[in-house]
């Protein structure tokens, strides 16, 4: 073999090599982002797993866990409605800070509007809160009290690290 075909030779292998590399990282990129390799944060799921952890932890009556397990669903759907406007409000929000004509009275106003949303997210769960007061007995809300940070430590998104503040 001349000199010259050696050189096709290896320059065509040496692409072949590298579409090769290209191709297995797409693909090792591609499997990490999909959306089937994501945990799955299912509501329903994770509400049933807090009724039953509160249940066996707090030693809760069948009547008591029922009235906790309607609780929580109703906030959980009033939370929901909340989270869609919050986000709503934010995308238009984005949209209308990076228009070249984008005007501060509007931005501040969904600004607001967001806000507001957040401040009744809050409220709703401290309203939640008060309500789980007149479900349990006082050694329940004790022992409540100490699993409120598991309970949120372990539910947090697998993507973002436990943290244990206490």
């Amino acid at each position: 073999m001349d000199i010259f075909t050696q050189k096709k030779v290896l320059i065509r292998l040496v692409i072949l090599l590298l579409a090769l590399n290209f191709i297995s990282m797409g693909l090792f990129i591609w499997k990490g982002i999909s959306p089937r390799n994501k945990p799955d944060n299912n509501p329903v799921q994770e509400q049933k797993e807090v009724s039953s952890v509160l249940k066996q932890e707090l030693q809760l009556t069948d009547i008591q866990a029922d009235q906790i397990k309607k609780l929580r669903s109703g906030y959980v759907e009033k939370e929901k409605m909340l989270v869609t406007q919050i986000r709503a409000e934010r995308d238009s929000m984005n949209g209308i800070i990076f228009n070249l004509k984008a005007d501060p009275v509007t931005v501040k106003s969904i600004a607001r509007r967001v806000a507001d949303n957040e401040y009744k997210m809050e409220m709703l769960r401290f309203e939640q809160s008060q309500e789980l007061k007149t479900i349990c007995n006082p050694e329940q809300l004790k022992k409540f009290e100490r699993l409120v940070r598991e309970i949120r430590d372990y539910f947090q998104p697998t993507d973002q690290p436990k943290q244990n503040k206490k």
